[in-house]
């Protein structure tokens, strides 16, 4: 996939056109190397690069960006933005054929990238493109492990709707569970005979 670079020639729509026309040089440049570069320069060195001073670039970069004060180049950013995130937009059917693609590349080079690159059969790489293809279809879901929470891990709360829970699913019968103490002997103590012992 190649990225459009800041001297690239950008191909424009009319409406893009009508809407570069109504701006100046600069903030043709500023708009179109800000979009070019994304993420991997700021704003502040894009207005730079477009022909704005060094001591004032930071604050006209911000300017440029606001929809109140700039409307016209804020709104040709984002249709700019938005044309090349249209250029580059993914679906599942493409995601699925670029991968196909690039697994049967890795696995049959053409003629060209054993000439070019010196490319060889990847058997790793078409596995990992095939891996991925049946991710994107679902073949690999992942299955959760459920964790065994114990009772000392749950707080009260959780403890308490646990137990109302179980109330209603179980029936639980509430009687008079009271016990009277019973004097019990235990078997360990040897018999006693009717003889007394002097």
């Amino acid at each position: 996939m190649k990225f459009r670079s800041p001297g690239d020639p950008m191909v424009l729509t009319k409406e893009l056109a009508e809407m570069r026309d109504e701006l100046t040089p600069k903030q043709i440049a500023f708009a179109e190397h800000l979009v070019a570069q994304e993420n991997r320069k700021t704003a502040t060195e894009c207005a730079i690069l477009a022909g704005y001073k060094e001591n004032s670039a930071r604050i006209t970069a911000s300017k440029l960006q606001s929809p109140k004060e700039f409307p016209k180049v804020h709104a040709y950013i984002r249709a700019l933005q938005e044309d090349l995130w249209n250029k580059y937009k993914i679906s599942p059917a493409t995601h699925m054929r670029r991968l196909h693609e690039i697994g049967l590349r890795a696995e049959n080079p053409t003629t060209n990238d054993v000439s070019d690159f010196e490319m060889k059969p990847d058997l790793k790489t078409a596995l990992a493109a095939e891996i991925s293809r049946g991710k994107a279809a679902g073949y690999y879901e992942k299955k959760e492990k459920q964790s065994g929470r114990g009772i000392d891990s749950l707080s009260l709360e959780e403890v308490d709707n646990m137990l109302k829970q179980m109330r209603k699913e179980v029936i639980i019968e509430h009687k008079d569970m009271s016990v009277e103490p019973k004097t019990v002997q235990g078997n360990d103590k040897p018999k006693q005979s009717d003889k007394q012992i002097p």
